[in-house]
């Protein structure tokens, strides 16, 4: 397959760019614009940990289905002072016109504030709109055009008569704040309702992306010229890395026609295609310009008059060496994307929402990292010929040439990465005791994991919707919502002595907040025991369902969605690990022929992942660095986060364990002892995969800079994974094992050798490259 694909494309190179730049501008417009249908952004949902068949969701229908189409739309007015009649009296008159106005807007069914008239202060429900310290009041109007009655989703006309008499009334209430200007010389005002807070996360989504890559391409592109020691090959991975950040939002918005997507999952899809296009294009580009390098030293001289090498698409020399590339580097990179691949799609078989969402997308933005990969950069490498391998003139800087030979992309089969092997096989017990201690060291705080699911408690402080949820939070406690949600149904005294009677009294519930009656059902709130994502609330959830109630009961709530997420993560676990275990066996298998190097291959990329996640409760969690990162811990991780980094994760750790063991193999198979083969491998492999990592923390840290807590923990997460992966791992505790391990590395049964003897997952396709490249290609 990689053969034909070689051929195809070194013939084809011309056809294969232009058709990656017409369907990059074609779903790249798609995803901008929608082609007049709105683009992708304006079709993301502010997200939820809610998973459809869960207790949780159930609940939150039937209450949705009770409280019908209205929408609440409230005006937060601040920087008033309501502490004296006098003062208070003075905004009545202010605020006739604005009650005037509102109950007279179509579609208006209803307006609260604490002064309708003199002296409606006093009454209770007024004073339930006024902040405790007396300095801020609310205004609430529910709009609901066909008033409780529940429409249907397919009823249009309906939708836009709501969106826009919710439009009319949040365009009116934020001219209140200078309407008072005159009673009031400081108020000031924030307008919130559910669509709203969605705009809010989505618009901070878009930022936060454009944040990310602006300063992820600038920092992987210096990184990539100290690599090829000039802009021409550098410039490579970010042609892939353009192409692939394109066709992922054009897919993703094609996705988002069947499937509810929510805004982090586009932050999740960019950051990994970025950051996986860019590798994948540095090792292609690492590896033609090493195979030129051998050409070179094996006489096989450019022939240009000058030279400089020449820049012939059907140059032999050129179709050899990309010949080669296709089926050596394209292999390594076919295999990577496939683990990483299966490790997202692994997602979607744990439940729907979210978790299907990141998986499916995840799984299309890894393809269309690799179909770049071993499609378009070899034919622009093609159409480039030579010229990538011509000296740089940064080269004849003083000093900076010295350096870039260093450290460039290609090596020869002695330098630092062979003597650090070496330096590990003459103590491997040292190496191997050091690097777990500091993984487990590293990985302690996960003992302390705790899970919440939030959404406008991502935005940042200074949001002004978050001010808003904080503010009604502190200063509004009857207002503020409750902390869980029970629903009943039934209504009558039985249903009211169970409450009062049992769910009252159970331990972590403070108080019953209020108790209502609709259409056969009993809705309760309730007050529990510290926040409401904390640990308290989810023991207060589990007592209430573990109660025998009278009748079905749903308990809803954030402590409910967030029990009702894991449990549905541990129901679809051991499915979801055991397909990504075996394909992974499965995978590595072919590429080594080893049976233990899987196995090995495994274990210690739990252990990679588990200190990763220790360094991310360390600081997100329990609030190390909070003033540097710019957040306001939360006191735990989004559940999501932390779903989705350990299966990314545990596909990138896999990654650079088919870069390293790609190259190990290959020598291997040339009849080279355990040790050597390692100390060559990581040789050859271990320059690119630094840089490839570099690149990648690089591009993960950019979006660390991003607003969004959430889009904070995951970019810090594959940063860390990387990082420590690259280095401790991949470095030090790979090559300690392959040492203890020596000869039974390579071992496996007769019977499964001579089965993939037979099979050409077990050729050595960079001599069968080199072997069967023809001289020449001509056009048909």
């Amino acid at each position: 397959m990689l053969a034909w694909l070689a051929r195809r494309v070194v013939k084809d190179a011309w056809f294969v760019v232009i058709t990656w730049v017409v369907l990059s501008t074609a779903l790249a417009i798609t995803a901008l614009t929608g082609w007049g249908g709105g683009g992708l952004f304006s079709r993301l949902e502010a997200g939820s940990a809610s998973i459809p068949g869960t207790e949780s969701a159930t609940g939150q229908q039937v209450l949705d289905s009770l409280a019908g189409d209205s929408v609440p739309v409230t005006l937060l007015v601040r920087g008033v002072d309501l502490k004296g009649t006098e003062h208070r009296e003075r905004i009545v008159p202010a605020l006739a016109k604005v009650h005037e106005e509102l109950a007279a807007m179509s579609g208006v069914e209803k307006v609260m504030d604490p002064f309708l008239s003199p002296g409606a202060l006093a009454a209770p429900a007024a004073q339930a709109l006024v902040s405790k310290n007396l300095d801020s009041f609310l205004i609430v109007v529910t709009v609901s055009p066909k008033a409780a009655a529940v429409v249907p989703a397919t009823d249009t006309e309906h939708s836009r008569r709501l969106d826009d008499a919710v439009d009319a009334v949040e365009t009116r209430l934020m001219r209140v704040p200078g309407e008072l200007h005159d009673v009031e010389p400081s108020a000031t005002g924030i307008v919130s309702h559910k669509q709203l807070v969605t705009d809010s996360i989505t618009n901070q989504t878009r930022k936060d992306l454009v944040t990310g890559e602006m300063i992820a391409m600038p920092v992987a592109l210096m990184i990539m010229v100290l690599v090829f020691g000039g802009l021409l090959a550098a410039s490579m991975p970010l042609v892939g890395a353009l192409a692939s950040v394109a066709c992922t939002l054009g897919a993703l918005y094609l996705l988002s026609l069947g499937t509810p997507l929510q805004s982090f999952v586009v932050n999740i899809a960019s950051v990994l295609g970025l950051g996986l296009s860019i590798d994948y294009a540095l090792l292609m580009t690492s590896r033609y310009r090493e195979e030129l390098a051998r050409a070179y030293d094996a006489g096989n001289l450019p022939d240009a008059a000058d030279g400089r090498p020449p820049a012939r698409r059907r140059d032999p020399l050129v179709v050899s060496c990309m010949t080669t590339t296709i089926l050596t580097a394209g292999r390594t990179v076919v295999f990577s994307a496939v683990t990483i691949a299966i490790s997202l799609f692994g997602l979607s078989l744990m439940g729907g929402g979210i978790l299907r969402s990141i998986g499916l997308a995840g799984a299309v933005v890894v393809l269309i990292a690799v179909a770049a990969a071993v499609t378009l950069i070899p034919a622009v490498l093609v159409l480039l010929g030579q010229r990538v391998a011509r000296p740089s003139v940064l080269e004849r800087v003083p000093l900076l040439g010295g350096l870039l030979h260093r450290i460039g992309d290609v090596s020869r089969e002695r330098g630092v990465f062979a003597a650090l092997a070496r330096w590990v096989h003459a103590r491997p017990w040292t190496i191997l005791t050091a690097c777990l201690a500091v993984l487990t060291v590293l990985a302690l705080p996960v003992l302390r994991l705790h899970t919440i699911s939030s959404t406008v408690e991502q935005l940042p402080a200074d949001s002004s919707q978050r001010v808003y949820a904080q503010t009604l939070s502190e200063d509004y406690p009857a207002v503020a919502g409750q902390d869980a949600t029970v629903i009943i149904r039934g209504t009558g005294e039985r249903i009211s002595a169970f409450i009062n009677d049992e769910v009252a009294s159970l331990p972590g519930v403070e108080a019953v907040l209020g108790q209502s009656s609709a259409e056969g059902f009993t809705v309760v709130h309730l007050d529990l025991t510290g926040d409401k994502a904390s640990t308290a609330a989810e023991r207060a959830v589990s007592a209430i369902r573990a109660l025998k109630a009278p009748a079905d009961m749903w308990v809803t709530g954030q402590a409910a969605d967030q029990i009702d997420f894991r449990e549905t993560v541990n129901h679809g676990l051991p499915l979801t690990l055991g397909a990504i275990l075996v394909a992974t066996f499965v995978l590595l298998f072919l590429m080594t022929g080893s049976l233990l190097i899987p196995v090995k291959a495994l274990i210690v990329n739990a252990l990679s992942l588990a200190a990763s996640m220790g360094v991310l409760v360390w600081v997100f969690q329990n609030g190390h660095g909070s003033g540097l990162l710019g957040f306001t811990p939360l006191g735990g991780l989004e559940t999501a986060v932390v779903v989705t980094a350990a299966t990314v994760g545990f596909g990138l750790a896999m990654d650079y364990e088919v870069f390293l063991l790609a190259r190990i193999t290959e020598y291997r198979r040339t009849g080279r002892d355990n040790d050597t083969s390692v100390e060559l491998g990581l040789q050859r492999s271990g320059r690119v995969v630094t840089f490839a990592a570099l690149i990648m923390v690089a591009v993960f840290l950019g979006f660390v800079s991003g607003k969004l807590i959430a889009v904070k923990e995951i970019g810090l997460a594959l940063a860390v994974i990387v990082a420590l992966d690259a280095s401790i791992v991949r470095m030090l505790l790979v090559p300690a094992t392959m040492t203890l391990l020596g000869e039974w590395n390579w071992w496996s049964p007769c019977w499964l050798q001579r089965l993939l003897a037979g099979s050409d997952a077990d050729a050595d396709p960079a001599s069968t490259a080199r072997t069967t490249v023809p001289g020449s290609v001509t056009a048909d």
